[in-house]
């Protein structure tokens, strides 16, 4: 988990968006502190603003303004309901949160993070299984299309036997695809009876408390 949080913030510094010019300009720098703590944003965050508005307005951030504002948006983030919800949609988590917040922030995020991650499995299984029958789909169609051609006067002994060892080759395919379908249909059983279970699991016990995530009370 932790290397999961030190990679979202890497990410996050790359892509976090400057402010314009009139933005630098009007700031009320306790609000964007707030808008930026409440988002989970890490207080880095503040460089690339700072940077921003120096260069394209001449101003100077208000950084105990900003700073004050972000440690009241940062004591709304780190509420568990956000933790939870952070990670039931895959969401990035920057390591903001600190002392007992943090615990009972990171025990209800990896609570909503496992539900994301057991969600995305049963969804991935789904999308192979649609790809596989749309492979088989088009194996099938190459068998009658070759079964076609074998009934089909005009053809020599020589390209007759190609067209039988590419018939082969095809219903030995057909048959592979078949038994992944098999073991894919199996896969999927399995992911959607594990998801519902963590569900009922979460909606028994909640996701705020330790081991939510299977790791102290349930084995998922």
């Amino acid at each position: 988990m932790r290397s999961f949080i030190m990679l979202a913030g890497a990410v996050f510094l790359s892509g976090c968006a400057a402010m314009s010019k009139d933005e630098c300009l009007y700031a009320d720098w306790n609000a964007v502190g707030y808008e930026d703590g409440a988002a989970g944003k890490p207080v880095s965050a503040v460089s690339s603003r700072r940077t921003a508005c120096a260069k394209k307005a001449g101003v100077t951030l208000d950084f105990a303004a900003y700073s004050a504002g972000r440690e009241q948006g940062l004591r709304v983030f780190c509420e568990p309901s956000n933790g939870y919800a952070l990670g039931a949609r895959g969401g990035a988590y920057y390591g903001v949160c600190k002392g007992a917040s943090e615990d009972g922030f990171l025990t209800a995020f990896e609570a909503g993070r496992h539900l994301y991650d057991l969600e995305r499995g049963v969804a991935s299984i789904e999308g192979r299984i649609r790809q596989a029958h749309h492979d088989l789909r088009g194996v099938e169609h190459g068998i009658t299309g070759t079964e076609t051609e074998l009934l089909s006067p005009g053809y020599t002994y020589a390209e007759r036997l190609e067209l039988l060892a590419d018939l082969k080759r095809l219903s030995e395919e057909k048959g592979n695809i078949e038994t992944a379908i098999i073991a894919l249909n199996r896969d999927h059983v399995r992911a959607e009876s594990d998801l519902e279970e963590y569900r009922e699991h979460l909606a028994y016990n909640g996701p705020y408390q330790r081991g939510a995530t299977g790791a102290s009370t349930v084995n998922y």
